[in-house]
């Protein structure tokens, strides 16, 4: 096993093996939700419900994982790293094989938003670690490569989601979900260090806790780096709560092919990320991010307008769109990690406090963004290119009203 600081005295490093196992428990946002997009549909008509009921499925599990961050980040300051994420990865095991006997879309809604809290841990603890063990243009760099190992998930996961429905059903789909997450637990235990210095450890007492909260919601330029990402994630979460019953239902996309397309998009974002730890230390993350700000500001509204006027007249198609919807996604890669590099060097104290902040901000402003677009569905793709627009315009905002330049 490796060693830990407390055991042996040493410092772990940020090595590729565990900088690999990061990215993996990072993956769980995008396998929990991509994996069964496909789904979506048949989940429908097999639960008796209807597309807003399933969607709220998404959005269950999307509450649970942004504010379930906020008792993960203090207990990771606390308790350390290593156990917190262990115990949320046993429970996540548990909560998917819930999920795969589900009789009715209320139980289903129910065992995601329990899923959504257990699989939380992991991914913000991960990014703790990073900050850790690396500063600021460094940490934007291992984030990026990180980002760009954890896309490898969401790629593959609406490809395997969409073989393993055509050939075993939905319920499978949980199945595999219990099975990844049990070889996360494994690996997480053997190989897994504790990156917490003893002499950061915080108290978990509530006075504490709201202290240290206090202190990020003052600091103008750290919420600006969160709700810079916060309205990009939003971006994405609309697009992932409305594609699938607007490609496959609207344009007659067949289940199996929707990954494709999505997996294309992913590509992008993969290659942005690889740029972005490539350039991120040599041009400076925050320099990086006021630059990827404003593509999410073009294109999302470009795509709005096209929406609206393909509500009204049917004349657009569903080709141009995608190439609105592309650059928007894929900037994710851009935004996302140094947004997050910025926003915590300041924190190397809390750092799971401020991570835990930036993940409820960006779960929670997703998750409204996406539930406002599974109930607004009317069978035409204005809801999710106007939320996806009004989410450009505020990420841009967000940087330029907030973050200093510099």
């Amino acid at each position: 096993m490796t060693t830990t600081p407390t055991s042996s005295g040493t410092r772990p490093t940020l090595t590729p093996v565990l900088l690999i196992l990061l990215a993996l428990l990072s993956s769980f946002t995008p396998l929990s939700i991509d994996m069964y997009l496909p789904a979506l549909p048949v989940i429908a008509i097999d639960l008796h419900g209807t597309a807003g009921d399933i969607q709220l499925t998404l959005s269950a599990f999307m509450i649970a994982f942004g504010f379930g961050q906020i008792f993960y980040g203090p207990a990771g300051d606390r308790f350390g790293r290593r156990p917190v994420i262990l115990i949320g990865l046993a429970i996540y095991v548990v909560t998917s094989i819930g999920c795969a006997f589900a009789v009715e879309a209320g139980h289903l809604v129910g065992l995601r938003f329990l899923q959504g809290l257990a699989a939380c841990g992991g991914v913000v603890l991960a990014r703790t670690m990073v900050r850790d063990l690396a500063e600021k243009d460094q940490a934007a760099r291992a984030m990026s490569l990180m980002m760009a190992c954890t896309s490898i998930a969401p790629m593959l996961a609406p490809l395997i989601g969409g073989q393993i429905l055509w050939f075993l059903g939905w319920r499978a789909i949980f199945w595999v979900l219990a099975g990844i997450g049990a070889l996360a637990l494994v690996l997480a235990y053997i190989r897994l260090p504790e990156t917490l210095r003893p002499e950061y450890r915080q108290p978990l007492v509530l006075s504490s806790i709201l202290k240290r909260f206090g202190e990020l919601f003052r600091h103008r330029a750290f919420m600006g780096y969160a709700f810079t990402s916060s309205f990009q994630f939003a971006a994405l979460l609309s697009f992932l709560s409305g594609s699938p019953f607007v490609f496959i239902e609207r344009y007659g996309v067949a289940p199996r092919d929707y990954g494709l397309i999505f997996g294309g998009m992913i590509v992008f974002m993969t290659i942005g990320s690889l740029l972005n730890a490539k350039f991120a230390p040599v041009f400076g993350a925050g320099k990086i991010l006021r630059y990827a700000v404003i593509v999410p500001a073009i294109a999302g509204p470009a795509a709005m307008v096209m929406g609206l006027i393909e509500a009204r007249y049917g004349t657009i198609g569903m080709w141009p769109f995608l190439l609105c919807f592309a650059p928007q996604i894929a900037t994710i890669s851009l935004i996302g990690p140094n947004s997050m590099a910025m926003a915590l060097q300041r924190y190397p104290h809390m750092a799971g406090t401020a991570s835990s902040l930036m993940g409820v901000m960006q779960f929670g402003i997703g998750a409204l963004f996406g539930a406002v677009v599974g109930q607004a569905l009317n069978g035409t793709i204005a809801p999710m290119t106007t939320a996806m627009g009004l989410a450009g315009i505020l990420c841009l905002l967000s940087n330029r009203l907030l973050v200093r330049k510099g």
